[in-house]
């Protein structure tokens, strides 16, 4: 599988365009939202993985949390073919909506808690029940689920 370095392709954006919101990509992500001339793309359910809170050097690109912080889910995405430069994990309010509101347009999901790359306190990050909604505040050392996004504005 060959792994794209850079950022995404001009060619993607024009394919997000034209595809429908639940459709999948090429590289097997899926147009979960679209919205003002972004599209919100979900990782594939291969690149998902179950580790920690990573926030001990957690630095937020906007409220972008860079992937490069969750080195289990990094070597997931090198693994199956992606550049973890164009992933980042969502925040708290990203990973509810359009994460959580647009589940159903995932290939699949876990019904149980995805980290989000915001913390709460010292030894707490937020998380979210994609099984009813909950929203949760769990312990940095307990394992979640962690599942990539990018956006692509076409």
């Amino acid at each position: 599988m060959t792994v794209l370095v850079g950022p995404t392709p001009w060619w993607q954006a024009e394919l997000v365009s034209s595809l429908n919101v639940g459709s999948s990509l090429p590289d097997g992500s899926r147009i979960i939202c679209k919205a003002g001339r972004t599209a919100w793309i979900v990782a594939p359910s291969c690149t998902q993985v179950s580790q920690t809170w990573n926030g001990t050097t957690n630095t937020s690109v906007g409220n972008k949390c860079c992937v490069c912080e969750w080195s289990t889910l990094e070597t997931q995405l090198i693994n199956c073919g992606f550049n973890p430069c164009d992933w980042f994990v969502p925040s708290y309010t990203q990973l509810q909506n359009p994460g959580y509101v647009c589940r159903t347009n995932w290939d699949s999901f876990s019904a149980t808690d995805y980290w989000s790359s915001t913390e709460y306190n010292a030894i707490r990050a937020r998380t979210y029940d994609y099984n009813d909604g909950t929203q949760n505040c769990c312990f940095k050392s307990l394992a979640s689920c962690v599942r990539a996004f990018r956006c692509v504005t076409y």
